[in-house]
């Protein structure tokens, strides 16, 4: 679905609020004053904060499939740089739109939340994709018998944990030093080397 500039701002702005005060802790006027619009204008584009907060996920993973299915599809790479620019992508994604990730940790918490249908058939979905991908490289003779699913929350944990603690992670590094800026990129850096080696050693070298 395309959006406009209101819908966008309107989307942030909720994004941004359910990440810092929850779901349940954010009002529609919360929303409104963020957006710097007229709470009519939020129930015109999207009817209530529950409908506001679906079309959050659906933007987030329908472009993120799209992208995802780019990655796994380009045959005119090789399995492993197309394995290295998932884990590329995935880590950026995440470390770069925090609130979002936050948001749909929360929810899978919560489950009064409306959205756990949606999140269960996103990640149902892209773990097939990675699956799929996955059997093709072991078909191929590039990649091992692996358990998916494994090697999929693997990638997810490992990255949201950080996401999420980063400044923790920060202290217990050693790296009190750098700005924000600096150790955003410090992360994305050391995350996607450090699981990039991890996932290959599982992948190709023998059991």
């Amino acid at each position: 679905m395309e959006y406009n500039q209101k819908q966008i701002s309107i989307l942030d702005a909720a994004e941004k609020l359910f990440a810092s005060q929850g779901f349940h802790g954010t009002s529609v006027r919360d929303i409104a004053h963020e957006a710097d619009v007229n709470i009519a204008m939020i129930s015109y584009y999207f009817g209530s904060k529950e409908k506001l907060i679906e079309a959050i996920f659906i933007k987030r993973i329908y472009s993120w499939k799209l992208q995802l299915a780019d990655i796994l599809h380009d045959s005119s790479k090789s399995f492993i740089d197309r394995f290295d620019r998932l884990v590329d992508t995935y880590v950026n994604r995440v470390m770069n739109n925090p609130c979002f990730h936050l948001i749909m940790m929360r929810a899978q918490i919560q489950t009064d939340i409306n959205v756990n249908d949606l999140i269960h058939q996103n990640k149902k979905e892209v773990y097939d994709v990675i699956r799929g991908f996955i059997n093709e490289g072991h078909k191929a003779g590039v990649f091992n018998e692996v358990d998916t699913m494994m090697m999929v929350s693997t990638l997810i944990g490992t990255i949201n944990h950080v996401m999420s603690t980063k400044h923790h992670f920060q202290r217990l590094a050693g790296l009190e030093d750098l700005s924000d800026e600096q150790l955003q990129q410090h992360l994305i850096i050391h995350i996607s080397t450090y699981l990039k080696k991890l996932f290959k050693a599982i992948l190709l070298h023998e059991a």
